[in-house]
């Protein structure tokens, strides 16, 4: 009978305690998520941003500016509960040797169903019909309020990532043919500018902010064509949607350049949100209470898999200050030699500068600490990745040592040695799994 992997007994602290992995859980994170953490024997929830080793946040805690990190002295992991990552400077991240993590998943059907929601509002011109109830009006018959049939229409979306593909799923039963665009070589994937001339609603799921839809690319798009966004609010020009509005088309939005009540003081904006050919919502396709407890608990689950095993980032997704780093023994042709050794452990967690010798210089500590002690210290397992944020960019390194004895006074020497033998240490844990 096998014997049960090592369990995270928590962080030996430079006086030699085991102390809990602290977790900063902020914006009115879903409560099923902190419940999440706060099972979890060896993790703490905290409210002082000072003790906190990982933050969950939403919207609106931020870390644009220099002076918004000030507070979290000891802050390792970001873990972003929602789509994009716009209140992250990854920059500024990568230098403090911070790595970062959002939950794109948990929204996709959310926000899939929204741009759905909006298309068929559109073809059943539920807003002009509102309109004219409102009015006392009764326009049966009239062309204004005539549906429209899709099983005629071209959807093109534009970005084909998980959102993306779950527009498609959710759309095609409704659309006699379905295009999509993708900055990526994915097979099937049409050229831009003819799937804008070619398609009767445009729907946007791509994961930047630069302005996709053009002036010079909103000119080629047919006159009654509607356009969706539930993307970015700035990859679409607002003056060339005014246009386009202006000449028969129309438009669907949940995201918009600026959001706030303050966006209506933009002359352009509040034609936009009073044209009888707009469709709109505030930014809610993924507000409402499921989605946000999903989102919350997909966050939580990072933050666990960081606190007791040091992975970061573990859907490998793009944009962030680390790729995937892990030493999961489900990825050993990626992390190390993925030997699923059953032995007391120190999982040392390092991050620091992609320079060369950096994991010359950590071994040669290592061994150092070995030699002076009179033995050898057998290192288990090891994983380094390279980021792409920085320059130099910033990198993690993960190294279990196997210790038979006084081993939260191994790891401080190890860990000194390591401070002091020259490596651009950022920040560093380490960890006891027994």
């Amino acid at each position: 009978m096998a014997t049960q992997a090592p369990q995270y007994r928590g962080d030996i602290a430079s006086n030699g305690d085991l102390v809990p992995f602290r977790v900063a859980a902020r914006d009115k994170v879903s409560p099923t998520a902190v419940e999440i953490l706060l099972q979890r024997p060896n993790i703490e929830v905290v409210e002082d941003p000072a003790l906190a080793q990982a933050a969950i946040i939403r919207s609106a805690t931020k870390f644009l500016l220099e002076g918004d990190f000030d507070a979290f002295k000891h802050l390792k992991y970001i873990a972003r509960a929602g789509v994009g990552v716009d209140n992250v400077k990854m920059l500024l991240a990568a230098q403090r040797g911070i790595a970062t993590v959002n939950t794109p998943g948990a929204s996709t059907d959310a926000v899939a169903r929204r741009s759905l929601s909006h298309i068929l509002s559109w073809a059943s011109r539920v807003v002009q019909g509102t309109h004219a109830l409102n009015n006392e009006q009764w326009p049966k018959n009239q062309p204004e309020v005539e549906s429209i049939d899709l099983t005629e229409k071209t959807l093109g979306i534009i970005g084909y990532g998980r959102i993306g593909k779950r527009t498609h799923e959710f759309a095609a039963p409704h659309f006699g043919r379905v295009l999509f665009n993708d900055e990526r070589p994915i097979e099937g994937s049409m050229d831009l500018d003819q799937l804008l001339a070619e398609s009767d609603v445009i729907s946007l799921s791509v994961s930047g902010k630069a302005e996709v839809l053009t002036p010079k690319r909103m000119a080629t798009i047919k006159p009654t064509a509607l356009i969706v966004n539930t993307a970015r609010g700035t990859v679409v020009n607002p003056e060339a949607l005014l246009q386009h509005l202006d000449g028969g088309g129309a438009a669907a939005l949940d995201v918009y350049p600026q959001e706030g009540a303050g966006m209506f003081d933009e002359e352009t904006m509040r034609k936009i949100s009073k044209h009888p050919n707009f469709i709109g919502t505030p930014h809610t396709a993924a507000a409402d209470p499921v989605t946000q407890k999903n989102l919350g608990i997909e966050a939580a689950q990072h933050v666990i898999e960081f606190a007791e095993e040091g992975t970061v980032n573990p859907g490998n997704l793009p944009g962030h200050t680390l790729p995937r780093v892990s030493l999961h023994e489900e990825a050993p042709e990626e992390n190390g030699n993925g030997h699923a050794i059953e032995k007391p452990r120190i999982r040392l967690a390092l991050t620091h500068q992609s320079v060369p010798g950096v994991l010359q210089g950590i071994n040669d500590a290592i061994g150092k600490v070995g030699k002076d002690r009179g033995g050898r210290i057998n290192v288990i397992n090891q994983a380094n990745r390279e980021g792409r944020v920085g320059e130099p960019p910033l990198a993690m390194t993960l190294v279990d040592l196997e210790l038979t004895g006084a081993e939260r006074e191994i790891a401080l020497q190890v860990r000194e040695a390591i401070r002091k033998g020259g490596v651009p240490l950022l920040k560093d844990r380490a960890m006891l799994l027994e």
